[in-house]
């Protein structure tokens, strides 16, 4: 059964318009990322047009302003020394337009396309805040060909998703089952333009990380061996391996693994996060990302665990955010420098997370001694909520939006951060203090009452 989103696309392309001049090519296949460590007052804008090659611009506002070009308030346009971008396979061009200076914790609205050859519908993003304030976000990864139900898999699960409004998804790689095969990253992007949109409206930006699947061997150039990638996304630093940070308490630290442990860029990269930890020392959460599962049904990987884990457990990393395996697992918190084969308190380990089944051929496994739930083969997402108050709650959910693992099992949140727990407890004092005020009142009501002298 072919998807809405083959269909939608097979269309747009045997309906494509020529290359006059007076002839329109309107964006399709609109995406966020970030293309600088502020995701405060950035955004990086993206799209796909069929033919032409123009500079593109976005119009902006505060105010939703139904795609009218001339209504919008603010305008940005690319920067020709880095869009449009066009390469071998691709028909047509992949444009980026950064904007910055926008306010933080702030919906904007916006069109992006070019006067002459068209505009897109109007879409909608919200900047990230500058203070503390609880975090919603989805984690998961493999969403490649090679299921039967490809790519209805994959879009029931980006689905489920969007309807609990996380403020962006850390995607940990194989978008695709061929690095190059570009009909299948236009099909990613058309259904990411369709089902990554919350219940608010809001187009919810992508942090990814490079899988084997995105890249054509082992120990591999940007330049030649992952250009759809690479050219795809526009990220920060050298954009194989970058941070962000989410307001002043969540540091994403992201990894690219797609080297042998004896290459220059490995050792180049360990250096990179060990200084990276220790800038982010301050950060009240601190999670890395990277595409291969290093601690999970298939065994710990023990050159990952040696070189990586040795910097998890000296500067503290919370969540180690993992794909690559198909299945959903999550460990026991671990400390492999002080305790290498013991379960520890959170305070003292790091939590790792596989989750690889994103519509993807799912795999089966057992589970280990430091396996605290699974290995499950389903297709999920990894709901992640950071409160304020500093606790955290982290769900597995499937297609049905039904949550089927969560840690810590008894944190279940009101959808304003505050643990039921808290709420059940406020109640309690309430209801206590309620009932000693009926009583006075009674007393006072007995003593000075008419009926009562």
């Amino acid at each position: 059964m072919v998807s809405l989103v083959a269909l939608l696309f097979l269309a747009h392309v045997s309906a494509a318009p020529s290359t006059e001049a007076e002839d329109l090519d309107p964006p399709v296949h609109v995406y966020l990322t970030w293309a600088r460590d502020n995701t405060a007052h950035s955004i990086n804008i993206s799209w796909r047009t069929m033919e032409q090659g123009y500079l593109g611009e976005v119009r902006y506002d505060t105010e939703p302003r139904n795609g009218d070009p001339g209504l919008y308030r603010y305008q940005a346009v690319g920067d020709s020394n880095i869009t449009p971008v066009t390469y071998r396979g691709l028909r047509g061009y992949v444009h980026h337009v950064e904007l910055t200076g926008v306010s933080a914790n702030t919906s904007y609205y916006f069109i992006c396309g070019h006067p002459d050859y068209g505009w897109s519908e109007e879409r909608s993003f919200r900047t990230a805040p500058e203070t503390s304030a609880d975090i919603r976000f989805v984690f998961g990864g493999d969403s490649r060909t090679g299921a039967p139900d490809w790519p209805e898999g994959r879009d029931n699960v980006s689905s489920a998703m969007a309807k609990f409004n996380p403020s962006f998804v850390i995607f940990a790689g194989d978008f695709i089952d061929e690095w190059n095969d570009q009909q299948e990253w236009d099909n990613w992007f058309a259904a990411a333009g369709i089902y990554w949109i919350d219940t608010e409206g809001l187009t919810i930006p992508i942090i990814p990380a490079v899988g084997n699947h995105d890249v054509r061997t082992i120990n591999y150039d940007p330049q030649t061996d992952a250009t759809n990638y690479y050219q795809q996304f526009r990220l920060p630093s050298n954009e194989r391996w970058y941070a962000l940070s989410w307001g002043p308490d969540l540091r994403i630290i992201v990894l690219d693994l797609e080297v042998t442990e004896e290459s220059a860029t490995y050792q180049e990269q360990l250096g990179w996060l060990e200084n990276e930890l220790i800038a982010s020392e301050d950060y009240p959460w601190k999670i890395v990302v990277l595409h291969r599962d290093m601690v999970s049904s298939r065994g710990p990987v023990q050159s990952l665990v040696r070189d990586l884990a040795f910097y998890f457990d000296k500067y503290h990393v919370d969540l180690v955010l993992t794909s690559h395996n198909h299945v959903y697992e999550r460990s026991h918190p671990l400390n492999w420098t002080t305790a290498p084969e013991e379960i520890v308190p959170p305070e003292e380990g790091s939590i790792y997370i596989t989750s690889g089944g994103w519509g993807a051929p799912l795999y089966t496994g057992e589970n280990k001694w430091f396996t605290a739930y699974g290995p499950e083969a389903r297709y999920h997402f990894v709901l992640i909520d950071l409160f304020e108050d500093g606790t955290f709650h982290l769900q597995a959910v499937g297609v049905d939006g039904e949550t089927f693992d969560e840690y810590p099992p008894e944190r279940v949140s009101d959808g304003q951060g505050v643990p039921v727990g808290a709420i059940s407890a406020v109640v309690v004092v309430i209801a206590i203090g309620a009932l000693f005020f009926l009583k006075w009142r009674s007393r006072v009501r007995k003593r000075y009452s008419p009926q009562f002298r």
